[in-house]
């Protein structure tokens, strides 16, 4: 090995991993000649040509060799990572979703609860003859006779 070869810094493994962590238009052009590979795979190729395509660097030293291998590592760890997190965000959004189903049963169930209760009482007022509407003062051409029901009661009720 030379001398001259051109050594790895942090500032070129950092530029390679972001190289192989963005997709953009070369990674496209990447994915028409590597047809059918998987993304993992693609990923790799990449690392692989940024690595080649550096200047100066034709046969890189073990040490070297290993730091691309651990780089390659960390992007596989950083890709399962990802992964694990994405399912891990559809269990929550599936639970969640659960929950609202069993709320909405809840809420259905109490509305026709609510609409039989106010279904009883409307019958009750009709054959009572009673109005939920509270009475209004009465005007001059009304006697006082006009605000009682049945049995000489108030037939106003007024409802919350």
């Amino acid at each position: 090995m030379s001398s001259s070869s051109l050594k790895f810094n942090i500032a070129t493994l950092r530029s390679l991993s972001a190289l192989a962590s963005c997709p953009d238009d070369s990674s496209r052009s990447n994915n028409e000649y590597n047809e059918g590979a998987p993304c993992g795979i693609c990923d790799l190729y990449e690392i692989l040509e940024a690595v080649n395509s550096i200047p100066g660097v034709h046969e890189p030293t073990n040490t070297e060799a290993s730091l691309v291998l651990d780089l390659a590592r960390a992007k596989r760890d950083v890709f399962l990572t990802q992964k694990e997190l994405a399912d891990c965000v559809i269990r929550e959004n599936e639970v969640f979703a659960s929950l609202l189903r069993v709320r909405a049963a809840a809420a259905e169930k109490m509305i026709d609860q609510t609409d039989i209760g106010l279904g009883c009482m409307r019958v009750v007022f009709r054959d009572h003859g009673w109005s939920h509407i509270p009475p209004s003062r009465p005007s001059q051409e009304q006697g006082p006779s006009s605000l009682r029901g049945l049995h000489g009661r108030r037939s106003g009720i007024i409802l919350d």
